[in-house]
């Protein structure tokens, strides 16, 4: 069997086993979430522009498969398909085996197989995107002079990298790696017409998302910009620690230490590939990298920010892997590993992947209790498994309890539910209200509700008498006296849920009534 045949089996295997995750574990805060944007289609919405949720409306058939399979396929396919180019960058920079092993790496890194390539999120399309990207500049910088081949590659590359920006912004450094590599090393390519009109290709189909901004007071750049101030900050230690331990974690600690030495060896000249493609690589990944890691220092930085720019560090790993080896002082030609289908590095890596995995899918559907607070109020509390788990369970609770009230006459049929942040508001609507067919709003500052500030206009209006439930997780606690006290009447706890895992307690939903919408101010 050949290097692409044994891709093409990685890619089956591994496609099967993010099937099997993908029906196993109930969405997280995140994907569903995302599947409220499927729901309202637009250029942009708050946190992201548009593609991840164009993406879970077509894998759901216009929502019409509606499960947590569906939701995620299109980060499955989105996985093959980046795994794929991965296979053929490795190829075109060294040889199949080199591909091959590149691609190995990426699908046992716990970002590429699982957070990117299991759950949706914005990452999944992007991941596709970037790796297509970064196939064509590496075919363009394979030649000092760009030929009508490669014309087209740099036009391709302005049609994939715009399609990237609509997953996520962050795709953007690939056009600031690429303007890096020609201006310190190849700057002829400015006479280019091409490089202009591939350019122009990525801004018309941001432009959409750069329009809903300014009809809304750019408020996506507004939020993320607060997320990246450093201004005024002090170097946060933690924050730091966080973050690189999450990076080492998220990219499988062996495939990093794999990557960070492929990445001196690059910058020491010692890898079998060319200096323009090694150049261009690493400019269009240690920017990103570096950036992350700067405010880092500063500021909380999620792990999987990076994620992308980790292709081309892979990649770099993946040729350091077939550089032909050293004996008695003399090269032999033959990669030092290729008599072996995988390099035990690799096999280990694979090893602490499936330890990941099997664990963490135990730890959310089967771990006793939580391991978060213990304390009653909070039970649950910085467990994130709970994300995933119990929220069919809730759904089935719920529905009892509104039976009840309904026939007592203590609350409306039409009752609607509201929540006053987007999590766990999307949570409880996806898994509570629209299998009930109850009207799911969000009452809150923008900055806490995010995309449902536009959600609330597409729903029915809560109008003066109206009732209300508002679900309270004791793992996401709030104070509902506190903060709806100015729109209805009466506010009262009705009743505490308790919700077993493995027999123990895991977390209780508080549910409170709230009477007579009064209307005192106007809801957001």
């Amino acid at each position: 069997m050949n290097y692409k045949n044994k891709t093409l089996l990685l890619i089956f295997i591994a496609t099967v086993v993010r099937c099997t995750i993908a029906c196993c574990i109930e969405l997280g805060n995140d994907e569903v979430y995302y599947r409220m944007y499927a729901q309202y289609l637009q250029w942009n919405y708050f946190d992201h522009p548009p593609m991840v949720g164009w993406l879970i409306r077509f894998t759901t058939a216009n929502l019409l498969l509606d499960h947590e399979f569906f939701i995620r396929l299109g980060a499955i396919m989105a996985a093959a398909i980046t795994t794929w180019f991965i296979f053929l960058s490795g190829k075109t920079l060294n040889n199949a085996y080199c591909g091959f092993l590149a691609a190995v790496m990426y699908t046992f890194g716990i970002y590429g197989s699982i957070i990117a390539g299991t759950f949706i999120l914005p990452d999944s399309p992007q991941m596709a995107c970037w790796s297509a990207a970064l196939y064509l500049l590496i075919r363009i910088a394979g030649y000092s002079h760009i030929n009508r081949t490669k014309k087209r590659d740099l036009l391709l590359f302005g049609l994939v990298a715009g399609l990237g920006m609509l997953c996520k912004i962050h795709t953007v450094f690939l056009w600031f790696g690429l303007l890096l590599y020609i201006i310190r090393h190849n700057r002829q390519w400015l006479k280019q017409p091409a490089l202009y009109f591939s350019a122009i290709i990525t801004v018309a189909l941001f432009y959409p998302v750069i329009q809903w901004n300014i009809d809304n007071h750019f408020i996506t750049y507004l939020y993320h910009s607060k997320r990246v101030a450093v201004t005024g900050s002090t170097i946060n230690i933690s924050s730091f620690a966080g973050f690189m331990g999450g990076q080492v974690l998220y990219f499988n600690p062996i495939i990093f230490i794999l990557a960070a030495i492929a990445t001196v060896a690059a910058f020491k000249n010692s890898l079998p590939v060319s200096l323009s493609q090694k150049r261009m690589l690493l400019y269009c990944s240690l920017p990103l990298i570096a950036f992350a890691t700067a405010i880092s220092l500063f500021r909380n930085v999620l792990p999987h920010w990076t994620g992308p720019a980790f292709t081309g560090l892979i990649l770099l790993a993946a040729c350091w892997l077939t550089k032909p080896a050293l004996h008695s002082g003399r090269q032999i030609l033959k990669p030092r590993f290729e008599k072996k289908l995988m390099p035990k590095t690799l096999m280990a890596a694979l090893v602490f992947q499936l330890l990941v995995i099997t664990g963490g899918m135990l730890l959310v559907n089967y771990m006793p209790g939580s391991m978060g607070s213990k304390e009653n109020t909070r039970l649950g509390d910085g467990d994130f498994t709970l994300d995933m788990y119990g929220w069919k369970m809730l759904a089935t609770q719920f529905k009892k309890v509104t039976r009840s009230d309904e026939q007592a006459g203590t609350m409306k049929k039409d009752a609607f539910i509201i929540g006053s942040k987007w999590f766990p508001a999307s949570h409880i609507d996806y898994y509570v209200a629209m299998p009930l067919q109850k009207e799911m709003i969000a009452i809150g500052d923008t900055n806490d509700i995010h995309q449902y500030a536009w959600i609330n206009r597409e729903r029915k209006k809560i109008k003066q008498g109206d009732d209300a439930y508002c679900i309270v997780p004791s793992n996401n606690y709030s104070d509902v006296k506190m903060q709806y006290a100015a729109y209805f009447d009466t506010i009262q706890l009705s009743q505490v849920i308790e919700q077993k895992r493995n027999g123990k307690n895991c977390r209780y939903f508080y549910i409170w009534q709230l009477k007579n919408f009064s209307a005192k101010q106007n809801p957001r």
